[in-house]
């Protein structure tokens, strides 16, 4: 009989791009690599509203969210028979409480709010927020089985939660194949933006987590911008906050930036990647560190933080620096802006670091896991 796994992701939102990325790619490459040997199924909930529907603020929509994610979820799998479950972010660890811990494995693709509440990062995090995500690591823990995206991730489970340290497996994400060299799209893209070929294009894509470190990028950016004529930064992403706005307008910079808001299909952000000179990521902390991947399966040079996340995924095939450090951040992003050779040699190194990610692989090594419940 042909075993049955139900992976559980959380509700499709643009909200959490992210998630919806890896539940979409990880279930799609599992259809290939299983070839029929498995019946795998996607479960994601839809954004329902309740109060918010009689009155629509953001603390009511804020009570809708917990409702659905802690109440009518876990509610609608309640008495679920399947072989296997897998809940595909640690953000719903909480569904366990309606499943067999036993024939569960739960998907942890970063604790970045448990490392900040703790200090170890330095960023703040609502007070509620450090409570119901503590919460969930309690839930985590229960799994028979716990995916984490790299070993820096296993590693903070293994030294921040209680999840045994033989129940992780290291299951990098991969990139989907529309991230590629687009010989074409330089100068169509940047056109559309109001830019010429010739000038210098740092790319910045980010999401509104205060981690992602903007301020030392603008800081950076001013710097560059004092030794390197002609150059433009690209945000893709939500806009910057107002502390951020007013410090790029304080360093006399804001005339030099292009916010481009956040760009839902791939096509176009692969096109951005490839309009881009480097592709500059300073952040504080991740868990995987998807943008640098991309960038570098479209052949654009990465200029990154040396933190352990973002080491395992880009190794030598971009600039590793300090996240603390604006001046070694500017002086990366000059070298690669200036030095052709260098420029040529990350993006070919870049190309081939890439080809190792692919979501063929993590879904071959998620059925093993698959197999490992099912004994």
């Amino acid at each position: 009989m042909t075993p049955s796994v139900l992976m559980l992701g959380g509700p499709v939102s643009t909200e959490h791009p992210s998630m919806n990325r890896y539940a979409q790619e990880l279930f799609l490459a599992l259809g290939r690599a299983s070839d029929g040997s498995h019946s795998i199924t996607l479960e994601q909930p839809v954004e329902r509203r309740y109060l918010s529907r009689l009155c629509d603020h953001p603390q009511v929509r804020r009570i809708d969210s917990a409702w659905s994610r802690y109440v009518a979820y876990p509610r609608s799998i309640q008495g679920r028979t399947t072989a296997a479950f897998h809940i595909l972010d640690h953000g719903y660890a909480q569904l366990i409480r309606s499943l067999d811990p036993e024939r569960t494995v739960i998907t942890c693709h970063d604790v970045i709010p448990l490392l900040a509440s703790q200090g170890v990062i330095p960023v703040d995090v609502p007070p509620t927020v450090a409570r119901t995500f503590t919460l969930r690591m309690t839930q985590l823990a229960k799994a028979r089985a716990v995916i984490a995206v790299s070993g820096a991730t296993k590693g903070t489970l293994e030294r921040y939660t209680a999840v045994d340290a033989d129940r992780i497996v290291v299951i990098p994400y991969g990139v989907n194949p529309t991230f590629r060299c687009l010989a074409h799209a330089r100068g169509p893209r940047r056109a559309s933006a109001g830019m010429d070929d010739t000038s210098k294009v740092v790319l910045q894509v980010a999401t509104k987590g205060r981690y992602k470190n903007t301020p030392v990028l603008l800081q950076a950016f001013a710097q560059l911008r004092a030794r390197v004529p002609d150059v433009t930064l690209v945000r893709i992403g939500t806009p910057f906050y107002p502390d951020e706005a007013v410090l790029a307008e304080r360093l006399g910079i804001g005339a030099s930036i292009k916010q481009l808001g956040t760009i839902g299909d791939d096509q176009t952000l692969a096109e951005w990647y490839n309009a881009a000179d480097v592709l500059v990521f300073p952040s504080i902390w991740e868990g995987f560190g998807w943008p640098p991947l991309e960038s570098m399966a479209c052949g654009t040079p990465v200029v990154a933080s040396n933190i352990p996340a973002i080491g395992e995924v880009v190794g030598d095939a971009g600039i590793l620096v300090s996240p603390d450090d604006p001046s070694a951040v500017a002086v990366a992003a000059e070298r690669v802006l200036t030095d052709t050779a260098l420029r040529v040699s990350l993006r070919t190194t870049g190309l081939e670091r890439a080809a190792r990610f692919t979501w063929l692989n993590a879904a071959t090594r998620t059925l093993a896991v698959y197999d490992s419940l099912l004994q």
